[in-house]
């Protein structure tokens, strides 16, 4: 029976060890992050600490400015 509680503390060490070593991938962080006028201001971007995810999220918020809806035909 002790020997259950010790596969069992040896597994959970090992899944909060793999879920702390993971790298997060920076094109789905930008992803997630909310998108507006006031999040797409430089100084919001600027507080995004990771590099790569602050330029992935700069390169969305260029593509929404770039991005200009078509008026409805008459």
């Amino acid at each position: 029976m002790n020997h259950f509680k010790t596969i069992g503390a040896l597994c959970a060490v090992a899944m909060l060890l793999a879920g702390c070593s993971s790298k997060v991938d920076p094109q789905l962080t930008a992803q997630q992050m909310t998108m507006t006028d006031a999040t797409c201001t430089s100084a919001e971007i600027g507080k995004i600490a990771d590099e790569a995810v602050r330029k992935a999220f700069q390169e969305r918020c260029d593509r929404r400015e770039q991005f200009k809806p078509a008026t409805p035909a008459s």
